[in-house]
């Protein structure tokens, strides 16, 4: 397989999965260990064909049946949550300047580049949508996990994802330290109202005592990244006993050694497939069009 595959899979995904798969829209449900499924997190929405973080990176997951998307938001000077993942506008819009710097009105006017963005991206159609639209966009169609990219921000996050009610549907993530006295966390007014996925290290030894720690946390899935993944397979039992899914990064920049898009590309069983096999249970990328592609001729195979 050679990264020319990347662009094929996107075909083959459209014709294989024409419309969205049938799946409960509720994170706990999607998230539980009971369902079998290997989520497919899209990073910034499917955005290959479209821009990141747009409202179209959203609509093609949805039609490709992608479990759930995972968007970046901040806010503008005045106070408005944008969907955008770097601090300024350079890279993803044809706009200048830092997005918390910005009134709402020059943020909203920036067009939007294509794929991953840069000077030579050609532009689109797409502005950079409010959370607010793209919650709006995903409501009752796919699931939602939210990287607020400042802690400033995020008392306003939680309050817009409750003002609209769409929390069922909207997965929180914060960094946690396992070694923490108490959680401060545990003490905001949205906890427990909003489900919540902790992001920590996993510590060499210490995962499965970790993972008791955080049990007070009722974590429907944890983003981890690790330095043997041997280790990820000291968590399984209190994974399971808390019913806990695990979720890793394979985009090139998680770090997670050499588990990482572009060498699956290549060799996706030694990736996602050893991933799976330690027992990660959602897999964030970049390559949507690849990782499902495979996933499905792994599921043929395994159906044999």
């Amino acid at each position: 397989m050679t990264r020319a595959f990347s662009a094929l899979a996107e075909n083959e995904t459209t014709a294989a999965e024409p419309e969205a798969a049938a799946f409960p829209f509720d994170v706990l449900s999607v998230a539980s260990r009971s369902n079998p499924a290997i989520l497919t997190i899209a990073h910034r929405g499917f955005w290959v064909k479209t821009a990141e973080n747009s409202l179209a990176s959203v609509r093609a997951a949805i039609e490709h049946g992608v479990e759930m998307i995972e968007i970046d938001t901040q806010a503008t000077v005045d106070g408005r949550l944008m969907v955008i993942h770097d601090a300024t506008l350079d890279r993803t819009t044809d706009g200048r300047g830092v997005v918390s710097e910005l009134p709402f009105e020059t943020v909203r006017k920036a067009m939007l580049r294509a794929g991953a963005g840069g000077a030579d991206a050609a532009l689109t159609e797409e502005c950079v949508p409010t959370l607010e639209e793209v919650l709006e966009e995903a409501r009752g169609k796919i699931t939602v996990n939210i990287d607020t990219k400042y802690a400033r921000d995020l008392p306003q996050v939680m309050e817009t994802v409750l003002r609209l009610g769409i929390a069922d549907q909207v997965l929180v993530k914060t960094d946690i330290d396992p070694d923490a006295d108490h959680f401060d966390i545990l003490d905001a007014d949205w906890f427990g109202k909003i489900p919540h996925m902790p992001m920590f290290a996993v510590r060499p030894g210490r995962f499965a005592e970790d993972l008791s720690r955080i049990a007070v946390l009722h974590a429907p899935m944890i983003e981890v990244k690790f330095q043997n993944i041997a280790d990820l397979e000291t968590g399984r039992a209190e994974l399971e006993r808390q019913n806990i899914r695990l979720w890793i990064n394979t985009l090139d920049v998680s770090h997670c050694l050499d588990f990482n898009d572009t060498r699956a590309l290549t060799d996706p069983d030694s990736v996602w497939g050893a991933l799976i096999d330690a027992g990660v249970g959602a897999i964030q990328t970049d390559e949507v069009g690849a990782f499902r592609t495979w996933l499905n001729t792994r599921s043929g195979a395994e159906g044999k």
